[in-house]
């Protein structure tokens, strides 16, 4: 944190400019929120634009419009179209820069320095949830209150074991010997499995097996609901299980990628912790 003497007036700074997908630039203006924070600054919404991979039948403003409210980040924040008296000051590289007074910074991202900071990612965990709920969300339905929910992300289609993004694939064998020891740990009667992937039902017989549940290629939003609701969550190399593990608060199967794992999550070497990781988390559910 900035020392008192230090600390910029009337500093601010957004997160704009992005023409990716709204997992990613729901991220990046987390982790601008989270440098405000710890940089003794004020965050400015931006609403996200130009969300790639937008569907067949909508148009890009209404997908991007989607995204802004499904999430809500800018609920009670300063809209930085309102800062127009301020001079714009870009920054290349948010991880070297020390904060001016009266301007609004403007950056793509913060990762690499809130990347540092996973102990800050968690922490504003909660606020992030607040807003999220404030907006409507997909109505769910099958939910058994007597079981534990597990929800297995599996990343497929934009990722293969081979090719430009192997390094975000996850083989099938590592995925299933998480959920095998989640259902060694809580009993697979009590459990509730659904599995979140893109293709054909044929490539997931492993997880019907074992009493899965598939939800493939379905509504985006809806997807990230489900994660959002999870009481156990096995998460995949990808933006979009970590911002659900971070707004839902489930207990997390971290996969290692490059964010770091929070506080609180269970890395591949950590599953003997959970156990003990599921009980802390039931017992703030029965709070």
């Amino acid at each position: 944190m900035p020392l008192p003497f230090l600390r910029p007036k009337d500093s601010f700074i957004t997160c704009r400019d992005r023409d990716d997908g709204g997992g990613a630039q729901i991220s990046a203006r987390i982790s601008t929120m989270i440098l405000a924070r710890l940089k003794g600054m004020t965050y400015a919404h931006t609403p996200v634009s130009d969300v790639a991979h937008r569907p067949e039948g909508i148009s890009t403003a209404d997908w991007s419009r989607a995204w802004e409210e499904f999430f809500n980040l800018g609920h009670g924040e300063i809209q930085a179209v309102d800062l127009a008296k301020y001079p714009l000051r870009p920054v290349a590289k948010p991880h070297r820069f020390w904060p001016r007074s009266r301007c609004l910074h403007v950056v793509a991202h913060c990762h690499r320095f809130t990347n540092q900071h996973p102990e800050a990612w968690a922490a504003i965990g909660p606020q992030l949830a607040q807003k999220y709920r404030l907006t409507p969300k997909p109505q769910l339905s099958g939910y058994d209150p007597g079981r534990i929910q597990v929800a297995v992300h599996v990343r497929r289609g934009d990722v293969a074991s081979t090719g430009q993004f192997a390094q975000w694939f996850t083989p099938d064998d590592l995925i299933l010997a998480r959920l095998r020891k989640v259902l060694e740990t809580i009993g697979k009667e009590r459990a509730q499995i659904r599995v979140f992937s893109e293709g054909s039902p044929a490539d997931f017989a492993a997880f019907t097996e074992l009493g899965a549940e598939l939800h493939l290629d379905e509504d985006t939003f809806e997807t990230f609901h489900h994660l959002v609701s999870s009481d156990v969550m096995i998460m995949a190399k990808s933006t979009f299980s970590y911002l659900a593990a971070l707004i839902g608060g489930p207990v997390a199967l971290y996969e290692p990628f490059w964010h770091p794992k929070l506080p609180g999550w269970l890395g591949p070497e950590e599953l003997a912790r959970l156990p003990e990781a599921l009980a802390r988390q039931q017992a703030l559910k029965a709070k």
